[in-house]
């Protein structure tokens, strides 16, 4: 009877998925809405934010994979075909830059070194009432949930405290 438990308990378990909440800090948004210029690209090499959502995926090395402003359809199957090639975007915004720009509740900022273990971070900022970030999230936390990949789901609230 035990051994039966202990197999099905193995058997049900997937990958897992972490989820952590920051809120973009008060400099960062201020020097964000002070810039002109063509904010997606901004967005997607510097980690400026203007407009939600933004979507960053990385790789369980902090190499960016994937950028994304707004909502497409085809979603899931860019995740698949950039996470199954191990395609690496060398013109994105580090996550150290993302992590230095938000902070935690009691208004410390993460390092690399405080994010769990997992095979791809996913960082996403989003306003509350904001249909297209739901459906981001909800897109990307159902493709992780029929991956083989362990998530790390990081979002970044632009609402302040």
């Amino acid at each position: 009877m035990t051994i039966g438990l202990v197999v099905g308990l193995v058997a049900d378990i997937s990958p897992a998925h972490a989820q952590i909440e920051l809120t973009q800090s008060r400099q960062a948004l201020l020097a964000d809405q002070r810039l002109v210029g063509n904010v997606s690209a901004q967005a997607k090499r510097e980690g400026v934010i203007i407009n939600t959502p933004e979507l960053f995926i990385y790789y369980s090395d902090f190499s960016a994979a994937y950028h994304l402003s707004g909502y497409r359809g085809t979603l899931a199957r860019e995740l698949d075909i950039v996470t199954e090639s191990h395609r690496i975007e060398r013109s994105m915004v580090g996550l150290d830059r993302l992590l230095e720009r938000a902070e935690t509740s009691d208004g410390r900022a993460l390092q690399l070194s405080d994010l769990p273990d997992a095979d791809l971070y996913a960082v996403i900022y989003r306003q509350v009432d904001c249909p297209t970030c739901d459906q981001v999230q909800a897109s990307v936390e159902a493709w992780a949930s029929d991956s083989r990949w362990s998530l790390s789901f990081i979002t970044i609230s632009l609402d302040g405290q």
